[in-house]
């Protein structure tokens, strides 16, 4: 582990005290933290949830009465996701916002701006988050209570956590909670690119230079949406016709002289020869190899342009094979700066600036626990899973 672990100090930290939130997401990110997660405490058979203590009103805890156990951040992801599975789709709150709750910053409005959030409930200084070498984060000194009490909730809100929920009751099947996929997608290779919001002017279908450029070696050039078609005298008065991403396949091995010439006629187009005109043009990101050995499975994934901040980029591995890769691109703007010099982008080949989400599944069932990976500087991150022989 390289974060840091609880302090050890006796001095108990106090909880918020419970009120609950106005807003229908506050609301449910609120109730499903306080009721179905508690302190592990050490000793202690009958695990109370957090706003159980509240209401019983039992004193502050210590690090020296924790347990020291860690919970995957993705497994409290799954549980909230599971109590939301009904919901309506308007209220099931995306990733981000989810972190946001976990970290304190949930954008709340209004009155709702002193409810509690996360850390209310599970102080920072006795639940630290924490990442591992493999990536994965944990919440430390966690536990999930898959059948809280309830008794002691205003019937009010419990009638309303049901409305929005759509459950009849607070029991959750364990597993099912912390297997949980929200995702629906079946397809062996999904990518998403989840651009941020400021930068929506770049999105592929609004921009007509942006395209996915295919190759075939040498004796083909690829065609990126530039070039004018020659005017006849029949539309020599109409405005200039385009047309999409095409291919011009040549007869024969083209001289050197006649491929200057052929790549000179594009407008910002460009030639690959050689081992460069096998691979992918335009946008990379995302591109990846897959290898396997009789234990474990590895993977490497192209990501330039991606930023290599811990705190901004994520690889988690799941039971079943499946890879997601979350992280921030910086490339493909506009306008790049360096130094005293503005330069205004001619072509847009490069991935666009922005959050994004990247997911693929591995042959088979893997153990997360024995995961390594390295995001190195070249942009290739590398990571090494062992398969679930048990499975």
């Amino acid at each position: 582990m390289d974060g840091s672990s609880p302090q050890n100090t006796k001095s108990p930290i106090p909880v918020v005290p419970t009120k609950a939130p106005d807003n229908d997401q506050h609301f449910l990110l609120y109730f499903i933290a306080g009721i179905y997660f508690g302190p592990n405490l050490k000793g202690k058979p009958a695990p109370k949830s957090a706003l159980q203590r509240l209401a019983e009103e039992l004193p502050p805890y210590t690090s020296d009465q924790l347990a020291g156990s860690l919970m995957k951040m993705v497994e409290v992801e799954r549980i909230f996701y599971y109590v939301l599975r009904k919901a309506d789709e308007s209220l099931i709150m995306k990733r981000s916002l989810l972190h946001q709750f976990f970290q304190g910053k949930f954008p709340a409005q209004g009155r709702d701006i002193s409810s509690p959030q996360f850390p209310d409930l599970f102080p920072l200084e006795l639940h630290p988050h924490t990442r591992s070498k493999n990536w994965y984060r944990y919440i430390e000194n966690l536990l999930f209570i898959n059948n809280p009490e309830v008794y002691y909730l205003n019937p009010e809100d419990v009638e309303r956590f049901k409305r929005l929920t759509g459950l009849d009751d607070f029991f959750l099947d364990r597993d099912a909670a912390i297997s949980h996929n929200s995702s629906a997608r079946k397809a062996s290779l999904n990518v998403e690119a989840t651009e941020n919001r400021s930068n929506k002017e770049f999105s592929p279908l609004k921009d007509d230079q942006q395209h996915d450029l295919v190759t075939s070696p040498v004796r083909s050039v690829p065609y990126n949406g530039n070039l004018t078609p020659p005017h006849t005298n029949s539309d020599s008065n109409l405005l200039e016709k385009k047309f999409g991403p095409a291919m011009l396949f040549l007869p024969r091995q083209p001289s050197e002289e006649d491929w200057a010439n052929l790549v000179a006629a594009t407008n910002s187009g460009f030639a690959l020869t050689g081992t460069a005109a096998m691979g992918h043009v335009g946008p990379i990101i995302g591109s990846m190899d897959i290898g396997e050995c009789e234990d474990s499975y590895l993977f490497r994934v192209s990501l330039p342009g991606v930023k290599r901040d811990p705190c901004g980029f994520n690889c988690e591995v799941e039971k079943d094979g499946r890879v997601v890769i979350q992280g921030v691109t910086t490339t493909g703007e506009r306008t790049v700066k360096k130094h005293s010099q503005v330069f205004e982008m001619v072509t847009h080949n490069l991935c666009p600036p922005g959050e994004f989400s990247l997911s693929f599944q591995l042959p088979g069932p893997v153990d997360p626990q024995h995961f390594l990976a390295n995001f190195d500087i070249a942009g290739i991150l590398e990571g090494v899973v062992m398969k679930d022989l048990q499975s």
